[in-house]
């Protein structure tokens, strides 16, 4: 995940199992948009520091992504709800609503 959305959605789902210190910095510089140096600067850090702790609260992220893949399963999921959303805008019919959902249950147990 390369993308600052993504990063956010990393961020948004395992925050909490970075310290207080990586929560503020990748706070201030994924959702608040700070440059290295305005975040070196508030926090009194160097810049280096801010982006040693961005690379391992990244790293963190993404190999707590890799065991327990919720984002995975997330976007999996709202891929098949904007699916069914247009499909009933669109006046599919029933039987075709439930086989998307049948197909979202059945992604979620085979994912597990």
């Amino acid at each position: 995940m390369d993308t600052i959305y993504e990063k956010t959605l990393l961020f948004d789902f395992y925050g909490e199992l970075l310290t207080e210190k990586q929560r503020e910095i990748c706070r201030m510089y994924w959702q608040e948009d700070w440059s290295l140096s305005e975040i070196s600067e508030a926090l009194q850090i160097s810049r280096q520091g801010v982006s040693d702790a961005l690379r391992r609260s990244l790293r963190l992220l993404q190999q707590s992504e890799q065991k327990l893949r919720i984002c995975e399963r997330f976007l999996s999921l709202k891929a098949y709800t904007e699916k069914l959303e247009h499909m009933l805008q669109s006046g599919a019919d029933a039987s075709q609503c439930l086989q998307v959902l049948t197909d979202m249950k059945q992604a979620m147990i085979t994912r597990s």
